[in-house]
């Protein structure tokens, strides 16, 4: 249906909600079907019904009591923005930042949005209403923004609110629900540049074309789409390379690793640089000697600048093709099939192959080289910068999804019938490795690793080195069915609505490293693999009841079964008054829950060097958690297949108010509690469980307290010695608690002859974020403290005047404390000290439309040239803020 017709004057109730719902974002005509409104041909309206995000009941009031906010594809193309998710990141929504491609993980090519802060797993996202799988990349825990093609979206709904009830798992925090064209006619072809004004990496460019093409009973939407993003180094930021203050001591430097060329003594405990005399610069410019005062005043060693080398931003390439086909096989019954297929490439760089190996013989000292003598047995913290520059990482990932649907319309009910395939496979080829059984042997056949001069030893060498690949897989299997009474029964104050539902579901998923990596064999990777697969079932009902004129009542339920953890049922109600057209009140509660990933569940062990306080030892040589240093540590992550799903409930209530015909705000506030959290032990969490004495002999795991099984350190035997290896599982932990306050202000202003200006303004307040400070202690409230900003607010202006429109838009999050220190004797509780500025970002972006149906725009994005918000140690949240700095754009619009 074409949009004149779509666009016919509407009856007063429904206009209304349109006022409200265009000026807060709940909705926009650009959310309503191809048939949302029609008049007939003898000119009578007829209303048609909508669904809208977070209820499967179709409505003709489009406000409901769920607050959902719309980014229509107009607020898209204005934001300046070159993904779906570089828009969601810049939302108030996204509380805390979420996951943007950066170099240093597997997850360099990955991107996430996270609704309140909750975490990108316990946000659900759906294309076209039905749930994206998460990505096998990131254990299969949440979606990967960066496979949805930009140019094919409509519009993207977002609701804050808890929806388990009406979705099932992963929808605590609130529901995304992108929204792929399917009403497009003609042709249109895009195309964009852009470049920082920093010199090194950050160039990226995007083209695309659409095309759609409409019959009597048919619609045909076709588009290609193909970005770019260019690495950026760690050095080519002021703020990302390495310092040192000159005091000689390791506290006084960033960007310097312990993995460098020194040696741990197993019988002292102590380190010391391989070389004597203090003269590192001899194993090359990135090496340099400190002293490791105050914490360990014995230990020195020469330490490893690793941002010479690494990047921060992964480059990504990616190409994406979409297809959309409606056919009306009659006048009630309607086949759609909508295909998407995305293929995303990445590269990463990170710092040479660093861990460490033992001595299996002992080495003299040489005076004439100054190289210090080795025990059998000792350890080397090493930097294989002899074996590879850098290591390398490339990754290809390939999404299939592909979904088919038939909708029946009735007289006395609706019906559909669903079907959903989704598969997402990701190579990673990595070389620049290091085969540790091969380093010991090469020592045996006379490498001397201590060695300045490595020239001497380039067979042993070339036969140390070694790659890392993995694959990763998950494939998704899915049919639903439903039937919807839209006018079950005629009630005094309107019709009772009800929704009947059912689902199927398989999941397959595998994440394998080679064989090498998986023996932990290789180092300066993490190995480990995990593999698993699960069904669920599930039945759900929502019912729509008018109490009276101006009260709404909305109940749901769900019941999930699931083949590994169990079952779930979770229930929500949901209040709509409407006293006047002018305002809507609204409240709803409602329990949710999110089963254990597959990853979660059997996760083989993997290596990391992970930073934290060895408190154990601290508090033996009687120095405060404040002031004992964070170090990294080798740490096994591994899964726990006894782990339970975690459940919530959430609470929210609020109003929108149509302050005139132009001017509309809105107000809410939701409280979500989260209890039985499925959690990935930390490094710091093991440690802060041994010295609560909640682990028992080091070498029977199962010897822990309740819960906490599989926990261990190894000190070599010394329950106060510095730890060799630390295992942290998966694990059920008591869980956190949030609440927040959510504003809107949008207006539209008629200038006469000047244009039109139109107003977003957004305001995200959180109010209180309270989890434990340590594992096992009370919840505290930590909003505030760095990487948890109380407040993000957004503030968009679109001044339009003939053939001009001009965009600027306005991105604060508030400052936060820089760190927390000792607010008791015994460590037990922390306040925040310090202070990080707030970050302040201003994009801005003018169009001009020509005669020839062309658009041209020219952009600047964070216009001030803003850097990220630093902490002391030039350490900042890259999910939060940006590296990239001020980046200029030019771009056009064809269509024909």
């Amino acid at each position: 249906m074409d949009m004149t017709r779509e666009n016919q004057m509407l009856n007063n109730q429904v206009s209304k909600a349109v006022r409200l719902a265009i000026a807060f974002g709940a909705a926009s005509t650009a959310a309503f079907s191809a048939s949302s409104f029609a008049a007939e041909e003898e000119g009578v309206e007829k209303v048609e019904r909508i669904e809208v995000t977070g209820s499967r009941i179709k409505r003709t009031d489009i406000e409901g009591a769920n607050p959902v906010v719309v980014i229509d594809r107009a607020s898209l193309d204005n934001s300046g923005q070159l993904s779906v998710a570089d828009v969601l990141n810049r939302s108030t929504f996204n509380s805390f930042g979420s996951i943007q491609p950066s170099s240093g993980s597997t997850a360099q090519s990955q991107a996430t949005v996270n609704l309140r802060g909750l975490g990108s797993s316990r946000t659900l996202v759906l294309i076209n209403g039905k749930k994206m799988p998460g990505s096998p990349v990131m254990g299969g825990g949440a979606a990967d923004l960066n496979t949805i093609p930009f140019a094919a979206v409509e519009r993207i709904e977002v609701m804050g609110d808890g929806a388990s009830a009406v979705y099932g798992s992963d929808a605590i925090a609130g529901v995304v629900n992108i929204i792929l064209r399917k009403d497009f006619e003609g042709v249109q072809v895009q195309g964009r540049m852009g470049t920082p004004s920093r010199d090194g990496g950050g160039d990226e460019s995007s083209f695309s074309i659409i095309t759609g093409l409409k019959s009597e009973n048919s619609n045909l939407v076709f588009s290609y789409e193909h970005d770019e993003r260019d690495i950026i180094f760690a050095r080519d930021r002021w703020f990302s390379r390495a310092t040192d203050d000159g005091s000689g001591t390791f506290a006084g430097t960033t960007g310097q690793s312990w993995y460098g060329r020194n040696i741990l003594d197993m019988q002292t405990f102590e380190f010391n640089p391989m070389i004597t005399g203090q003269d590192c610069s001899q194993y090359g410019d990135s090496f340099a000697y400190h002293n490791d005062a105050p914490d360990f005043p014995a230990d020195d060693g020469c330490h490893y600048d690793y941002t010479a080398v690494a990047a921060d931003a992964a480059s990504t390439k990616r190409d994406s093709v979409f297809v959309n086909f409606d056919y009306d096989i009659n006048d009630d019954l309607i086949f759609n099939f909508r295909s998407l297929h995305s293929r995303n490439e990445s590269f990463g760089r990170f710092a040479p192959a660093a861990g460490w190996f033992t001595f299996p013989i002992a080495l003299a000292e040489d005076t004439e080289k100054g190289l210090m003598a080795v025990n059998e047995g000792d350890r080397g913290y090493y930097r294989f910068n002899n074996v590879g520059t850098s290591r390398d990482t490339w990754q290809v990932s390939n999404m299939a999804d592909w979904s088919a649907s038939l909708n029946g319309m009735g007289e006395v009910f609706d019906w559909h019938v669903d079907a959903h395939y989704n598969r997402y496979e990701m190579n990673e080829w990595g070389q620049g490795y290091v085969h540790r059984p091969s380093v010991e042997n090469a020592i045996i056949d006379g490498w001397d690793p201590r060695d300045p001069d490595q020239s001497a030893y380039a067979t042993q060498l070339a036969n140390i080195a070694a790659n890392s690949n993995r694959r990763s897989g998950s494939t998704l299997r899915e049919v639903t069915a439903g039937v919807s009474f839209n006018e079950l029964a005629t009630l005094p104050a309107g019709e009772l609505g009800l929704y009947v539902g059912a689902s199927y579901r398989e999941t397959d998923y595998f994440d394998q490293a080679e064989a090498q990596n998986e023996a932990k064999n290789i180092i300066g990777t993490a190995g480990g693999s995990a593999a698993g697969d699960r069904t669920e079932s599930a039945v759900f009902a929502e019912m729509l009841i008018p109490v009276v004129d101006t009260l709404e009542l909305n109940l749901a339920a769900r019941y999930d079964d699931y083949s590994d953890v169990g079952s779930s049922f979770v229930p929500k109600v949901s209040l709509k008054y409407q006293p006047f057209d002018e305002l809507v009140l609204r409240a709803a509660w409602g329990e949710g829950f999110r089963a254990p990933t597959l990853e979660d569940l059997y996760k083989a062990p993997q290596e990391s060097a992970s930073s934290a306080k060895d408190v154990v030892v601290c508090t033996s040589a009687g120095t405060s958690r404040s002031d004992c240093r964070t170090q990294q540590h080798t740490t096994y992550f591994i899964g726990t297949d006894s782990l339970k799903p975690e459940e919530s409930e959430s609470v929210s209530f609020g109003m929108v108010y149509n302050i005139t015909d132009n001017i509309d705000m809105s107000v809410d506030y939701y409280d979500i509690e989260i209890t039985n959290q499925v959690s990935s032990l930390s490094t710091q969490d093991v440690f802060d469980l041994e010295l609560a004495g909640l682990l028992g002999d080091p070498e029977d795991p199962n010897d822990n307290a309740a819960g906490y099984d599989q926990v261990s350190v190894d000190r070599g035997g010394n329950p106060t010695g510095r730890s060799l290896l630390v295992t942290a599982p998966m694990a059920n932990i008591p869980g956190f608690s949030t609440d927040g306050l959510d504003f809107k202000l949008n207006a539209v202003f008629d200038l006469g002859g000047a244009g039109l200006l139109r107003s977003k303004f957004a305001w995200s307040e959180v109010l209180s974020y309270e989890e434990p400070d340590i594992i096992g202690y009370p919840n505290v409230d930590k909003i505030g403290r760095a990487g948890l900003p109380e407040r993000r607010i957004s503030w968009g202006l679109t001044w339009d005047i003939e053939a001009h429109m001009l965009n600027v838009n306005w991105n604060h999050i508030a400052s936060t404390a820089e760190e927390t220190e000792d607010a008791n004797d015994e460590g037990t509780k922390f306040k925040a000290v310090g202070e990080l500025s707030s970050y302040n970002i201003i994009d801005i972006n003018y169009t001009y439309a020509t005669p020839w149906n062309l658009d041209l725009t020219l952009g600047v994005n964070n216009l001030a040239d803003k850097d990220p918000v630093l902490n002391s140690e030039l350490d900042y949240d890259d999910t939060l803020y940006s590296q990239v700095g001020r980046l200029y754009y030019a771009g056009f619009k064809f269509k024909f």
